[in-house]
């Protein structure tokens, strides 16, 4: 650059000038996150020669290896650096090429590409890809979400996905867990499974049987369900299925029914499908034998129906003629279907003993067939018929051999409580109500015997001696059970029970029903403080005891520990009226209650109890630190909710106290109807578990304080859940003016983090993080404050940066007055530059200085004359200067630019300086005022310039509108001077003819020109006032050539010039005698002029 700088300050112009081409002129880099990319692009010269030259990227992530080059062709090697960018990011710019053939633009995108991982199907940059290759291939979707680089797919993805993903690494990476991983994305919806049929009924089955039923699902996707069978006739081939082995969206299940493994009657079976999500049930009923079934169990229920109606009668509400006349119509009809049936037969006698009809139980029994020694004989049924010959007829002795018989048989069959329960009506031994009782409890003791009959035998004991009761163990305990439950219980019977209850040391179900049902027959007092006591020391605190504490307390009972246990079993939703006054001054004292049921106690007090009340004041300070100590623990509820309500104020709380408010402001209730769930995961938008709670039947609670929090469930296995689980949430707290407070707290505390987290911005920030992301007036002012604290030291990056401030209009003089001392880019972003600076005062010489230096290296000058009158008046460098003079001049002479005053006045003032100034330079200026007015002083100078390059025999037509005294001493007045501008490089000649008055024509004379300057041909004539001279020019470059159109000149006839050539005109002008004085005159004037001057 110096050098040729340096050439056109001595007006040597023969300097080729490339002509430059750009195999691209739009480049695209497509640039991996955070990676370097490298790059390259061309120019060559389409000529001779290298070029020569400086490249300016836009970009301070542009790198060239070498800022200047000298080549040709040149290849410009380059580097992106796309560090902290993020995918998406588009940077648009440029290249400058600033060289000896001229300033050029090289567009540039860089385009920021999200990070991908190849696979058989080709790129995964998103989840979007992955779930279409989990459809197509989920192996290898599968090993993909197994590996490390599955974070390059989710890097820029939601934070909740990259936080899941994070979590799921630590706890499974199967196929479930791919399938629950694209569901918590919303990337596939759950899948569902359907049933085509939801039962099936085999009848008249006479072998075993193979069959299918159809399973269909909604959707793609991978699913694992485990298949078990209810009923022993049930089985199937396979217990785990997976929606691998579906056809399209269907599976046919096999199952095997086992014939040998039915039962007569219907047999129910299922088999069950159960998924993570869902438990289906297919239903299986197969009938075998059913109408014998049918027709026995239909004689049963018959059978038995004749038994409950005889409680009834036990019980007094039935009279003995009703009862008799209803189980003789059901007995006759039961022997009628089966007349061989010879329990109905005696049954039917023991009927009409029952009802006194004597005659026909006579007449039935006698139809009997009784055969004591029959071999086969069911002997209870013979034991019947005998018990029954004792009611029919009063002889003892009978009676007596009866009794005996029974007794053999018992002793044989010590199993049967029929019998025994005969023999105890028969013997004499068993008279006495002890014996008879001891027999039969240690009958319940030995056979385990519930025979409604048994118990009825021994009830008729306990009723007919109420003092028989001495303790209440198992047998007595379901005797009074099976006698409460079919309204049989006496009221002596039920106090005297209620007496012995209240003296057990343990809770029994058995007495606690007997009990209940016993105050449903007889309200009294005394069994309702047996029951409660028997709760009490059965620690019975379920809701559905608390209706007889409440009873015993509204009946004002004196029990031990009562208020206690009506406060643990009562239940808070359906509390919808005021607590009994007398639990309110039980507890004034103290209590030791949990606090859900301190919170009833006190939310009940808050709502029906006047403040004003005593009761209301003694509560008042223990229920407000009840509130604040419940706060802190993070305790809710709906009680503790209008307790909050009531005593927590914003000028009471600190900071402690307002974090509890805003947790339990966030607290939820979450509930689901998938089985097995055992724990809750709160997962932070960082992946942070903030929460694992425990998973009961009535749900759990969670405190979820952004949307962004996502719930995943875990399996009693340990398998997780994502969205695939459905749940209901119920917010625990929400009241506006909490959370108001809350809300200004949490901003205080985020505004202080923030705060602390500002990273100081610099420079190295900013190259961190980008310009975009932070204000233009911040930037603005770092600059303008390194700037002053680096004492205008350049910096690269500081330069970049200032000028792209300048771009957006944010600057200040500082960033100026650096720019104009430092900035070098394109020609025209420095012109901007110089045009900002000048109109807020900057010095610019430097700016000035480096702009025109560029634009002659380029020979691209526009616009700058401005530029350069300023950099001449601050005082330019001489060489530059002079180059730029000599340059303009050129163009002005040679390719006819337009000149500026200013610039033909620093010429003239540099030589009247003194200092040198080359020829195209006066060539300019004598051009420039050919036809324009001048002073005196350029005058002078003009002809200085005249003389010295006439002396140098250059001349040009414009030389001829100067002063004649000036032409006639150079010897320019009476000459003819035509001009012809060509090419670079051409040959010119001149074809040319003098046609004299009156004369023929004559051939074409020939001349090959010289260059007068470069390009520019003068050819000097002197024409006679009698000729005419025709001429045109031909150039011949590269093979080809050229001829301009035929011009005439001629010379206008002015009598009295001076000169050698003036005379001659004379005389060619004049006539006869005049023509020849002149001619005499003019050969005498030529000798004296020869004699007198000599030629050396």
């Amino acid at each position: 650059m110096k050098n040729k700088i340096k050439r056109l300050s001595k007006g040597d112009f023969h300097i080729p000038q490339p002509e430059i081409i750009f195999p691209e002129t739009r480049i695209i880099m497509r640039v991996g996150e955070g990676e370097m990319y490298k790059g390259s692009f061309s120019l060559q010269n389409q000529g001779e020669g290298t070029i020569r030259g400086l490249v300016y990227p836009s970009s301070f992530r542009v790198r060239c290896e070498e800022q200047g080059f000298d080549g040709n062709p040149v290849n410009i090697s380059y580097t992106y650096d796309g560090s902290g960018l993020v995918p998406g990011h588009v940077e648009h710019g440029k290249f400058t090429i600033v060289c000896n053939g001229g300033e050029y633009e090289v567009a540039f995108t860089a385009i920021i590409e999200k990070p991908f991982v190849m696979t058989t199907y080709g790129k995964v940059q998103s989840l979007e890809d992955f779930k279409k290759l989990s459809f197509r291939d989920p192996a290898e979707a599968e090993k993909l979400f197994r590996s490390r680089d599955f974070y390059e797919i989710l890097k820029y993805e939601d934070k909740r996905i990259q936080a899941l993903y994070d979590n799921m690494r630590k706890w499974e990476l199967d196929q479930q867990a791919l399938e629950e991983f694209l569901v918590g994305c919303k990337q596939k919806e759950k899948i569902f499974l359907t049933l085509e049929e939801e039962s099936r009924a085999f009848i008249s089955l006479r072998e075993s049987r193979k069959d299918t039923f159809t399973i269909k699902k909604n959707t793609w996707g991978y699913l694992t369900i485990d298949v078990r069978t209810e009923g022993e006739f049930l089985s199937v081939e396979h217990t785990k299925v997976t929606t691998e082995e579906f056809i399209g969206n269907a599976y046919r299940l096999e199952y095997i029914i086992d014939y040998t493994k039915l039962h007569q009657g219907s047999n129910f079976g299922q088999i069950i499908l159960e998924s993570p999500y869902e438990i289906l049930t297919y239903e299986i009923v197969v009938e075998k034998d059913v109408c014998r079934e049918e027709e026995r169990r239909e004689r049963d229920k018959e059978f038995a129906s004749i038994l409950k109606r005889c409680l009834v009668y036990e019980s007094g509400k039935l009279d003995l003629n009703t009862w008799c006349e209803e189980s003789l119509k059901k007995i006759e009809h039961l022997r009628s279907l089966d007349e061989d049936n010879e329990m109905y037969l005696l049954v039917h006698a023991h009927i009409c003993l029952l009802g006194k009809r004597f005659e026909e139980a006579k007449w039935i029994l006698e139809s009997y067939n009784y055969n004591r020694f029959a071999i086969g004989k069911n002997v209870e049924i013979s034991s019947y018929y005998l018990y029954l010959t004792t009611l029919l007829s009063n002889d003892s002795i009978g009676t007596r051999r009866v009794a005996e018989e029974l007794s053999k048989s018992y002793m044989k069959h010590p199993d049967s409580w029929k019998i025994l329960c005969m023999l105890v009506n028969v013997d004499s031994e068993y008279k006495i109500i002890s014996e008879r009782l001891r027999a039969l409890e240690h009958h319940f003791y030995e056979e385990k015997t519930r025979s409604i009959w048994f118990y009825l035998e021994a009830f008729r004991c306990f009723r007919e001696k109420s003092s028989s009761l001495k303790k209440l163990g198992v047998f007595e305990v379901r005797v009074l059970y099976f006698a409460a439950k079919h309204k049989l219980m006496t009221k002596e019977l039920a106090l005297y029970t209620a007496n012995l209850a209240s003296q057990l040391k343990s809770f029994d179900r058995y007495l606690y029903e007997t009990l209940v049902l016993s105050y449903g027959m007889y309200e009294e007092s005394m069994i309702l403080t047996a029951i409660c006591t028997l709760l009490i020391k059965g620690s019975c605190m379920e809701n559905c005891f608390f209706k007889w504490y409440e009873k015993a307390v509204e009946s004002e009972l004196k029990i031990a520990q009562l208020y206690e246990f009506y406060m643990a079993a009562i239940q808070p939703g359906r509390v919808n009226k005021a607590l009994p006054r007398s639990v309110y001054l039980y507890f004034m004292h103290g209590n030791n209650l949990d606090f859900h049921k301190r919170a009833l106690l006190y939310s009940n007090l808050i709502t029906y109890e006047d403040e004003s009340s005593e009761i209301y004041a003694h509560y008042r300070d223990e229920m407000e630190a009840f509130a604040w100590n419940q706060l802190e623990r993070r305790n809710i509820d709906p009680m503790l909710r209008i307790i909050y309500k009531r005593f927590l104020t914003e000028d009471a709380m600190e900071a402690e106290q307002i974090k509890a408010l805003y947790d339990i402001c966030h607290a939820y209730e979450i509930t689901t109807k998938v089985p097995n769930m055992k724990f809750i995961h709160v997962i932070a938008e960082d992946g942070t578990i903030t929460q694992k709670a425990p998973y009961t039947d009535k749900g759990a609670r969670v405190f979820l304080y952004a949307k962004t929090d996502r719930l995943v469930w875990e399996s009693k296995d340990g398998r997780h859940y994502t969205d695939s689980i459905p749940y209901e949430s119920k917010r625990l707290f929400y009241e506006l003016r909490y959370m108001d407070i809350c809300k200004r707290y949490m901003n205080s505390l985020k505004q202080n983090r923030q705060e602390e987290k500002v990273e100081e911005l610099s420079l190295e920030t900013v190259r961190k993080y980008g310009i975009e992301n932070y204000g233009e007036e911040e930037i603005m002012g770092l600059c303008s404050r390194t700037i002053r604290e680096n004492n205008y030291e350049c910096d690269d990056f500081l330069t970049y940066v200032c000028f792209e401030m300048f771009k957006r209009k944010q600057f200040d003089r500082v960033i100026l007055t650096y720019l104009a001392n430092y900035y070098c880019g394109a020609t025209t972003d420095m012109k901007l530059l110089w045009r900002e600076a000048r109109e807020y005062e900057v010095h610019t010489q430097k700016l000035a200085e480096r702009i025109i230096t560029q634009m002659l290296f380029s020979e691209e000058l526009f616009g700058e004359v401005p530029i350069f009158e300023e950099y001449y008046e601050e005082g330019a460098y001489f060489r530059l200067q002079q180059a730029y003079l000599a340059y303009m001049s050129r163009e002005y002479v040679v390719e006819e630019r337009r000149m500026s005053r200013s610039i033909i006045d620093i010429i003239c003032k540099e030589y009247e300086k003194g200092e040198e100034t080359i020829d195209i330079c006066k060539i300019a200026v004598l051009k420039y005022y050919s036809t324009r007015e001048y002073t005196t002083t350029v005058r002078k100078t003009l002809k200085k310039f005249l003389q010295e390059l006439c002396g140098k025999q250059i001349y040009f037509p414009f030389f001829l509108a100067y002063e004649k005294e000036w032409l006639i001493e150079l010897q320019l007045w009476d000459k003819t001077l035509i001009e012809y501008k060509g090419q670079k490089g051409s040959r010119v000649m001149l074809y040319y003819q003098l046609q004299k008055e009156n004369s023929e024509a004559v051939d074409y004379a020939t001349e090959v020109l010289t260059p007068m300057y470069e390009n520019l041909y003068v050819k000097k004539f002197v024409l006679f006032s009698n000729e005419r001279l025709k001429y045109y020019f031909k150039e011949t470059i590269d093979g080809n050539t050229y001829r301009s159109d035929k011009e005439c000149c001629m010379k206008d006839a002015v009598f009295g010039e001076s000169g050698r050539y003036g005379r001659l005109n004379d005389i060619l002008l004049s006539e006869g005698s005049e023509k020849e004085e002149k001619m005499k005159a003019y050969a005498q004037e030529d000798a004296i002029a020869a004699h007198m001057f000599e030629q050396y």
